[in-house]
């Protein structure tokens, strides 16, 4: 076992549009900006992918960092389902208030994958996706409880 040294886990997504997936993560979710870094293609062969060179696009939520990695041959799409595939399916972030977050999703023109979910009254959820359609998920739970 090892120990962290942070309260949460980087998670690293490649990206097939920078743009859009900077401004929704951004003006969408509201996460800021934290770094651009260009990263060597002999380090980034080196650390296991396949390509040359790297564009990491640091952004932050809280204590964690959300690594919009950019290519210089755009990657294929992902899987648009969950459960097609064994890996990473979804990212979830915990709101204080789901009916305004849901608001400001619709209000953004984020397409939602149905209507708030509750299997018991304490807690929520519900799934969209980002511009490159990587699967996210909202989840609320009642601070009473």
């Amino acid at each position: 076992m090892f120990e962290t040294t942070r309260g949460g886990v980087d998670v690293g997504l490649s990206t097939r549009n920078i743009a859009a997936m900077k401004k929704f993560y951004t003006e969408v979710l509201g996460l800021e900006e934290a770094a651009v870094i260009d990263v060597p293609g002999d380090f980034v062969r080196a650390a296991g992918f396949a390509g040359g060179g790297v564009k990491l696009h640091a952004l932050k939520s809280g204590e964690v960092l959300i690594k919009l990695l950019e290519f210089p041959e755009t990657p294929g799409a992902a899987d648009a389902l969950a459960d097609s595939a064994a890996g990473f399916r979804y990212l979830t972030f915990w709101v204080k208030d789901m009916e305004a977050a849901v608001a400001h999703l619709r209000d953004a023109g984020v397409e939602l994958l149905s209507d708030i979910l509750s299997r018991v009254p304490e807690r929520k959820t519900i799934f969209f996706k980002d511009p490159d359609g990587n699967l996210l998920e909202l989840n609320w739970v009642d601070p009473a409880v």
